[in-house]
């Protein structure tokens, strides 16, 4: 019995600390963002009093919908809570076993799904466009992240671990400890690819496509309203979280429990806030700092710079960690 509960209620308490960081960092973002342009901004804790008042709303269902419509929205929250059971987050993920990257990959790749489903759904010709975008944009990012993960877990793999192309394999060996000069240029161009995938996840600068605001009037989420609205807004946070973490695992993985001789659970929720800190200042790196000076691509553009380089890049600096064991 014990074996299910601990697992449950490890994942609801960090489902409520990431719900929570996730919308504070949303409030940190956007006034960082206001003041990098001179502008006042919103108070920190506004994105908590948008989710109360959109969930108190009344949700607005357009005619032309199906039942996926009303669906997606549960669907994606749920796939987000379930992908933080095989996130790293300071400490070894609540549900991690071999070949769990398998699930995350395919749980991040099936939020986009839900979210793509459920403009569709709706019948309205904007939100269709702004699926169009989003699947165009999700092809084209997703084959650099998972071949520089696949690259990554297996060259670890050879350094020796428990269980192989698992996300716990970032808590035994990390990138860095490959130690060969070949090695640490391929990290630093990896490190580039996964900054750049992690700012199209949470489409900022020049990956503000999908969405679009100023062009096809809210993208996907244009029918969306009320406590649909909410979900699909947490659902985003949460998932820009989730995102922010792997790459926080794969590069800087290093913890603080240790300098302090914790063992168990105080180790676990002191290196939770320790990475939540290093999620916080990669964050500002790759989304503030990248949203407040950069404009949006056309969605052509968009696709052609994730294929001819960002795609390239992560093919040299997978074979450059590699090398040494493939020669």
């Amino acid at each position: 019995m014990g074996s299910i509960v601990y697992p449950i209620a490890g994942l609801l308490g960090l489902y409520g600390f990431v719900s929570l960081a996730s919308l504070l960092w949303e409030g940190i973002d956007r006034k960082l963002v206001a003041r990098m342009q001179r502008r006042v901004g919103p108070p920190i804790v506004q994105p908590f009093y948008d989710f109360l008042k959109l969930a108190s709303k009344e949700t607005i269902v357009p005619k032309t919908a199906n039942y996926m419509f009303r669906a997606a929205p549960v669907l994606a929250l749920a796939t987000a809570i379930a992908l933080l059971a095989y996130t790293p987050m300071g400490f070894t993920p609540i549900l991690a076993s071999k070949g769990d990257v398998i699930v995350f990959i395919y749980l991040l790749t099936l939020i986009c799904f839900f979210k793509v489903v459920g403009a569709i759904s709706s019948g309205n010709p904007y939100a269709k466009i702004g699926a169009a975008r989003e699947a165009a944009i999700l092809v084209s990012r997703e084959p650099a992240m998972m071949l520089a993960i696949f690259a990554i877990m297996w060259r670890l793999g050879k350094l020796g671990v428990d269980k192989p192309f698992s996300m716990g394999v970032f808590y035994q060996h990390n990138i860095w400890e490959i130690g060969t000069p070949m090695s640490f240029v391929g990290a630093v161009i990896l490190l580039y690819v996964f900054s750049v995938w992690l700012a199209s996840e949470m489409e900022v600068g020049f990956f503000n496509i999908p969405d679009a605001e100023e062009e096809i009037a809210e993208g996907l989420l244009v029918e969306y309203s009320g406590r649909y609205l909410a979900l699909l807004k947490l659902t985003k946070a949460l998932k820009t979280f989730i995102a922010a973490s792997l790459v926080v695992a794969i590069f800087f993985p290093w913890g603080i429990a240790d300098y302090f001789n914790l063992a168990g659970l105080s180790a676990d929720i002191v290196n939770l806030l320790f990475h939540t800190l290093k999620v916080f200042i990669l964050l500002f790196i790759v989304g503030s700092v990248f949203r407040a000076v950069t404009g949006r691509l056309k969605v052509t553009q968009a696709v052609d710079f994730l294929w001819k380089n960002v795609f390239l890049a992560s093919l040299v600096g997978s074979l450059l960690i590699a090398m040494e064991v493939i020669m």
